[in-house]
């Protein structure tokens, strides 16, 4: 006998504003997770939205609903300083390109100690959780652009 009350949601990704998706295997529709885990409440929070990954969020999943995930959203604990290590890259790219060498669009307010903090933080990522979108070797080319050639 089918039981109607249960389903199986299976991880498959994330969208631009951060939220899981996952697709129901027993219906196919794509539900959001909208939980922002602020409060370190791993509980997702489900809404349907339709076939339309980007679609937005309609109608909460019902509460009578037995919900079983075959792989869960589980967030990086390296999210932060990916997030800060993309802003300083985006601070180095601005400075050079738009920002007319200006300190001041630094969030450091200065080329040596903003290179120093990336630096930093790129080398205490794990070994296996080094930026893909970044090398050490760009880094090491920011400072060239940005402190070497001032020189």
């Amino acid at each position: 006998m089918e039981n109607n009350n249960i389903r199986t949601m299976e991880y498959t990704g994330i969208i631009d504003f951060g939220n899981p998706v996952y697709k129901c295997i027993e219906t196919g529709i794509l539900f959001k997770d909208l939980n922002d885990r602020s409060y370190k409440n791993d509980i997702p929070e489900l809404y349907s939205c339709g076939n339309e990954i980007d679609g937005d969020p309609c109608y909460p999943i019902n509460k009578n609903i037995t919900i079983i995930y075959n792989s869960k959203y589980i967030e990086s604990p390296n999210k932060i300083d990916y997030m800060i290590l993309s802003r300083l890259q985006g601070d180095c790219e601005y400075y050079l390109n738009y920002g007319n060498r200006y300190k001041g669009h630094l969030y450091y307010k200065d080329e040596q100690k903003h290179i120093i903090e990336m630096k930093v933080l790129w080398n205490d990522f794990p070994h296996d959780k080094k930026p893909e979108w970044l090398t050490y070797d760009q880094i090491l080319n920011y400072e060239k652009l940005m402190i070497n050639d001032n020189i």
